[in-house]
């Protein structure tokens, strides 16, 4: 008899366990601590196409897939539904600036999240003689020190 229920009962078990498609896409709203800006020696690639999966609740914003700095390449982070940490928070597309033969990168984030110089970043720019860019472009909605921008061709 506990044979035969064990029969009956497992294959139901096992789907329950195993169905969970769109929940691979869905990451509710957790700290992720600040967000650090990197530098990489070549562009990303470019984006890939996705198919964007059925929205679990209106409390979900869609984050789109995005190329992302990990060690010393460039790996994808596929799209996904997410659930903001605070209420109000709007999700900030990641930021690729050619600066000075190399790519800065600052990482997609929701608005409330602060940003800072990763630790590659930092080194990258005191060996080539930047400075400290004043806290301009740090997440604060207005983009990237302009003056520093006008010269993103040059290799000095």
């Amino acid at each position: 008899m506990q044979t035969r229920l064990a029969t009956l009962i497992m294959p139901a078990v096992i789907a329950v366990f195993s169905y969970s498609p769109a929940t691979a896409q869905i990451r509710v709203g957790v700290y992720l601590g600040p967000v650090r800006i990197r530098i990489a020696p070549e562009a990303p690639p470019p984006p890939r196409v996705e198919v964007i999966m059925e929205r679990p609740s209106r409390d979900y914003m869609w984050i789109p897939g995005y190329w992302d700095r990990q060690d010393d390449r460039w790996a994808w982070a596929p799209g996904r539904w997410e659930e903001p940490e605070q209420r109000g928070s709007v999700w900030i597309r990641p930021q690729y600036r050619r600066e000075y033969g190399a790519y800065r990168y600052e990482p997609g984030r929701w608005s409330h999240q602060r940003m800072e110089e990763g630790e590659d970043y930092s080194r990258w720019r005191n060996e080539h003689g930047r400075g400290h860019d004043n806290g301009r472009g740090h997440g604060h909605g207005h983009g990237h020190d302009r003056d520093h921008d006008r010269g993103h061709d040059r290799d000095d």
